[in-house]
């Protein structure tokens, strides 16, 4: 699954609802499918008022494995075949704040992700401690490679009091959604993290 492609399509008809399709176990989101998409033309068909084309991504997870809640019926967007994957609510009070880079979102999905031993996984720490480990990266707003993640440490605009590291996992570690939720931040670059409940690092940084 580790740097396999795949695209979004976010649709809402209010702005405090927002439904999440995605193309994971459908196709790796063909680009003379994907590169066609306008948001008009999403909107006509879907008859949501707002659409966002989050894509194409790359995975940096090894594995997952997911509950029946995601819907199983394909949907069909401009010939993409896609999946709803999950659902983002946003208060009122946070609406300024929700298109800002590190803001946290909560995901309603049941979803377990995997990562394997002696792979690299990309972590941001915040101010509180809290670790948010990446799930994916985009090449939308910088043409980046899983081999230049290594250099977001000097790249990102991050805020004030937090640490972006990677590192090689000696064991197997996974994370899962809490009451099928999932935290979600994303950074300056658009690449996403989930929130986990332990640093995966920190066993190996006691080691060195």
């Amino acid at each position: 699954m580790r740097g396999k492609r795949y695209c979004e399509i976010i649709l809402s008809k209010k702005i405090t609802h927002y439904v999440i399709y995605n193309t994971l176990g459908l196709n790796n989101c063909p680009a003379n499918l994907w590169d066609k998409l306008t948001v008009a033309q999403v909107k006509q068909e879907t008859d949501f008022s707002f659409v966002h084309l989050n894509g194409p991504r790359f995975w940096v997870v090894d594995g997952f494995n997911h509950s029946n809640r995601i819907n199983p019926v394909m949907k069909t967007i401009q010939g993409l075949s896609m999946r709803e994957a999950g659902e983002l609510n946003i208060r009122w009070a946070d609406l300024l704040k929700s298109s800002f880079p590190y803001y946290q979102h909560a995901v309603t999905r049941h979803t377990n992700w995997f990562y394997d031993s002696g792979k690299p996984v990309y972590e941001l720490i915040d101010t509180h401690g809290e670790v948010f480990v990446m799930q994916s990266y985009s090449t939308q707003k910088s043409l980046q490679t899983e081999q230049s993640l290594t250099k977001l440490g000097t790249t990102l605009k991050l805020p004030k009091g937090w640490i972006f590291k990677t590192g090689i996992l000696k064991k197997a570690e996974s994370i899962q959604t809490v009451n099928n939720l999932a935290i979600i931040v994303q950074d300056n670059l658009e690449n996403t993290y989930q929130k986990a409940s332990h640093d995966l690092l920190e066993h190996e940084e006691d080691k060195a």
